[in-house]
Formats: C-alpha cells, sequence, structure tokens
C-alpha cells in the first residue's frame, strides 16, 4: 500500500531525510515524523457532498433561491488543515490507535465512522496508521533547530492526545465548524461591500435643498444577498 495523502508542496528531501534519521521509521518503513505544508495534506472523508455551479453566488446558495448540480454519497479527498498556510510536523500514530477495522466500520450511533449514508465520515481504517498534528505551526521558512526543537520537546513529554475514531471525527467536526465561520465572515464582507458601494454620500442627507433617500434602493439590496430583517 502506498499513502498518497500529500500533493502540491512539499518539505524539502533533506529535511525529510534528516528526520527520518534522527528520530526513526515505523514498521512499514515510514518516517515517525514528516514535516508537511498544511495546504497540501489531504485526508479521505465519506458523506453527502453538495456541487454547486461556480457562476451561482454564495448568497443565492444561502437562501436557497438556486438548485445545486447534484448530491452524492461518496469517498472523497478534502484538506486536513482547512484555510491553514503554514508548516507544520505531524507525527506517526500506529493503527491499533484507531481501534480494529470492526470498530471503525461500526455505526456512528455505536461508536463507530459510518454515517447514515453507509460510508465512512472518517474515510477508510487507516491500515498504515496516520499522522497526527503535535500543535507545531512554523509560518516561516523551517530550518533544521525549528523542526528538531518542536519534536524533541514531544519527545521528552510523550504527552500527545490519544489519537481514537471519536477524536478524529471530534477534530473534524471542529474544522468544519471554522470552515463554516469563514464562510459566513466572507460573506458578511461581501455584504457590507454592497452596501457601502449602494450608500449615498454623506448618508443620505443632501448637500443643498432636499433631495430623494435612496432607502428603497438599499432594502432591495438587502434582500438580494439574503438579509431579511434589517433596520432601513
Amino acid at each position: 500500500m502506498r499513502r498518497d495523502d500529500i500533493r502540491g508542496r512539499r518539505a524539502p528531501r533533506w529535511l525529510q531525510q534528516l528526520l527520518a534519521r534522527r528520530y526513526g521509521r515505523t514498521p512499514f518503513g515510514e518516517p515517525r515524523y514528516r514535516l508537511v505544508w498544511a495546504a497540501s495534506r489531504l485526508e479521505r472523508t465519506g458523506g453527502v457532498w453538495t456541487d454547486w455551479d461556480p457562476a451561482v453566488p454564495a448568497a443565492e446558495r444561502q437562501r436557497g433561491s438556486a438548485q445545486p448540480l447534484r448530491r452524492v454519497a461518496q469517498m472523497r479527498w478534502g484538506h486536513k488543515y482547512p484555510g491553514e498556510e503554514c508548516w507544520l510536523i505531524e507525527r506517526w500514530t500506529p493503527p491499533s490507535s484507531y481501534g480494529t477495522p470492526e470498530q471503525w466500520y461500526r455505526p456512528a450511533s455505536e461508536g463507530g465512522t459510518v454515517l447514515a449514508c453507509g460510508l465512512a465520515g472518517c474515510g477508510d481504517y487507516p491500515q498504515l496508521g496516520d499522522y497526527e498534528d503535535i500543535g507545531a505551526r512554523m509560518y516561516w521558512y523551517p530550518t533544521e533547530r525549528h523542526v528538531t526543537t518542536a519534536i524533541d520537546a514531544i519527545e521528552r513529554r510523550r504527552e500527545q492526545m490519544p489519537a481514537t475514531a471519536q477524536g478524529r471525527a471530534l477534530r473534524r467536526t471542529y474544522a468544519a465548524e471554522r470552515e463554516q465561520e469563514r464562510r459566513d465572515a466572507e460573506f458578511e464582507r461581501a455584504a457590507m461591500d454592497l452596501f457601502d458601494e449602494g450608500s449615498p454620500a454623506f448618508g443620505g442627507a443632501p448637500m443643498v435643498g432636499y433631495g430623494g433617500s435612496h432607502r428603497p434602493a438599499l432594502v432591495e439590496m438587502a434582500e438580494r444577498i439574503g438579509i431579511r430583517q434589517h433596520p432601513l
């Protein structure tokens, strides 16, 4: 079996080799620690996916005025660390830490990972083990000293959070919540930009005499982007 969970930017080969020499390899011949670019780290996830036409604005999707292209239950590759742009260190975790395959493929209601759609929400059982984040983030190009200092601290503590099927599911839930918060923030910024563009100068106050108000236009704009309750 071959692991295919890093696509795109990779750590320098010399640094990868150094980590393997210094900290050893797994029973499968892989390094115990590895340095990865967060945006390149993928993992397989099962579930029901909704695919949209890229031309459909996000606002129309949120208020339900547009129909998706399809909804399909399948396994897909996705980002393990959505929204992160940095180097991080992962440590290998043996398959036994995730329970047995039988436990893994139980229904989620029974402590497993299989969803109502019949697919494992956390992907296939990690027969080779898997790599888990140790919490070190580097927003600069890492040197040997940066990487080894972080790993040596972990080696001394040995206080890593248990890597279980439940733990992975909780991590995915947290990542999904963070992604939704990011989308909500983008939507709010887009809405504010629209209001700024449509708002009249001087807050609608006429410079000379009495001019009409642009308030109806703002109301229409608010309704167009999905805001139904507002003080306008």
